[in-house]
C-alpha cells in the first residue's frame, strides 16, 4: 500500500467536506444558532427549574452539541491535514492508513491496529457520532 492519489484524495476531501456541512448544520440545528455559552444560557434561563425533566434535557442538548463540536474539530483538522500533506498517515505509529478506512472514517488519524491497541489499552468505546 502506498500514498492516497490525487482522485482518491480529492473523494475523501469531498466526504470531510460533506460531513462538515452536516456538522455544521446539527450544530446550528441543536444551538438554534447561538454560540455554546449562550446556547446554554438560554436553556437554563428558559427551562431552569422547572423540573426534573428539562434538567435530563437540557444535558442532552448540551452533550450533543459538545459531541458535534468534538466532532468538527476532528473534521477541520483532517482538512488541515490534507492541505499540510500529512492526510492519511497514523498518528502513532506513521504508517499509510488505508483508502478503505478512510472512506468510512475520513476524518480518523490512526490506523486500526492503533486504535484497536488504544481501545485496548484504555478500555474505550468508540464515541457515536452526532
Amino acid at each position: 500500500m502506498g500514498k492516497l492519489s490525487a482522485e482518491q484524495l480529492s473523494e475523501l476531501k469531498s466526504l470531510l467536506e460533506q460531513r462538515k456541512a452536516e456538522i455544521e448544520g446539527r450544530i446550528d440545528e441543536v444551538r438554534d444558532g447561538q454560540s455554546r455559552v449562550d446556547h446554554a444560557r438560554d436553556i437554563i434561563e428558559t427551562r431552569g427549574s422547572v423540573e426534573r425533566q428539562h434538567s435530563s434535557d437540557r444535558e442532552v442538548d448540551l452533550a450533543l452539541s459538545d459531541m458535534g463540536a468534538v466532532d468538527l474539530a476532528r473534521v477541520n483538522a483532517a482538512l488541515e491535514r490534507i492541505e499540510n500533506g500529512t492526510y492519511g498517515e497514523c498518528d502513532e505509529c506513521g504508517c499509510d492508513i488505508p483508502f478503505a478506512r478512510l472512506q468510512i472514517e475520513p476524518q480518523t488519524q490512526h490506523c486500526v491496529a492503533c486504535k484497536s491497541r488504544w481501545e485496548r489499552e484504555t478500555a474505550a468505546v468508540p464515541t457515536a457520532r452526532m
